[in-house]
């Protein structure tokens, strides 16, 4: 096993009806129907005017600086695929632009998602390609490698796994094991019927008597809290 100059061509895919069941659902929501453990942090963020994006991660872990790997993925890639590098946050060189970008859209591909840098980010504001990233910088990449595809990669302070589901919007982006995605589904389906209720009393004047309400006053109390 040559480690650092890996390229595993294979890996697991979803019924893309399961992935697309996702597609509707804010990446918050799922974010809490796992526990608040799957989201990444805050530095990635959406970067065009296509802030939607979900499909199976084919990942890359790429060299400070250096794009190479994330060429090769690119024809790699199938449709509906997120291409997700880890490029270690660096903030001096970016790694993908309009050539990419275009090439990327023109197979169907999903969207990018980079700890990294990115620039040409005038194409993502005038097309509908998502690009999530750290940053922005006008300063190129290099194209010496090493590098791998399709490996475990860090991105956004979470653990990526090649054919992770990942779903993301204004919020952020959240990764969804492919195993647990049927059970997400029901969850988030549950989740957000009980917040469309909540909704519901709010515009009828009824939150106060609704159930949340109640419980956090019962909760406070059991815990000690006077209303003085």
């Amino acid at each position: 096993m040559n480690v650092g100059k890996r390229i595993i061509q294979h890996r697991n895919n979803l019924d893309k009806q399961l992935v697309e069941a996702l597609r509707k659902y804010p990446s918050a929501n799922v974010s809490d129907c796992m526990g608040r453990l799957y989201s990444m942090n805050a530095h990635i963020r959406p970067m065009g005017k296509e802030k939607k994006i979900i499909g199976q991660a084919l990942t890359v872990k790429a060299s400070i600086a250096d794009n190479m790997l994330f060429h090769q993925a690119l024809l790699m890639a199938d449709p509906g695929d997120v291409i997700v590098v880890d490029a270690g946050r660096d903030m001096n060189h970016s790694v993908c632009g309009e050539i990419m970008y275009s090439y990327a859209k023109s197979k169907n591909i999903a969207g990018f998602v980079v700890d990294g840098s990115i620039r040409d980010v005038d194409y993502l504001i005038n097309n509908e390609f998502p690009v999530f990233a750290a940053g922005i910088t006008g300063r190129g990449p290099y194209k010496n490698g090493p590098g791998e595809i399709n490996v475990d990669i860090s991105c956004g302070g979470q653990v990526v796994h090649p054919g992770d589901i990942i779903l993301g919007d204004e919020d952020g982006i959240v990764v969804i094991p492919p195993q647990e995605a049927l059970n997400i589904l029901e969850k988030v389906k549950e989740l957000q019927a009980n917040e469309i209720n909540s909704l519901n009393l709010i515009a009828n004047g009824d939150w106060e008597n609704g159930s949340i309400a109640t419980n956090l006053s019962k909760q406070l109390k059991e815990d000690g809290y006077e209303f003085l």
